[in-house]
């Protein structure tokens, strides 16, 4: 398997790196549920533009897939990893109510 060549590949490694971008957006104050919908709807994106600009539209299975593997690789990256490694910081350090003395 090349992953250059792989487009679930590219799902599921992009989708572990999405917890950071999605930190940016997320609010420490927004209830579970919003959270969780603005990480599900993120990470399913990611998915969908990887399989767009990979050209796999076309093939279900391999959509399906890589946007599915890109939904699980950001929820479980971000519940075991970068929760703890400066996601939670980072959606601090954005917050409205930090932002105002900028």
């Amino acid at each position: 398997m090349n992953i250059l060549t792989d487009t679930e590949a590219w799902g599921l490694l992009l989708g572990a790196l999405t917890p950071w971008a999605t930190s940016l957006i997320q609010q420490p104050d927004w209830s579970k549920g919003v959270r969780t919908l603005i990480g599900t709807v993120t990470s399913a994106t990611v998915g969908i533009v990887t399989v767009l600009a990979r050209g796999d539209i076309a093939h279900a299975q391999t959509a399906l897939t890589t946007v599915a593997l890109a939904v699980v690789a950001s929820k479980t990256f971000y519940d075991g990893l970068w929760q703890y490694a400066g996601a939670g910081a980072l959606e601090r350090a954005t917050a409205p109510d930090r932002r105002s003395g900028w």
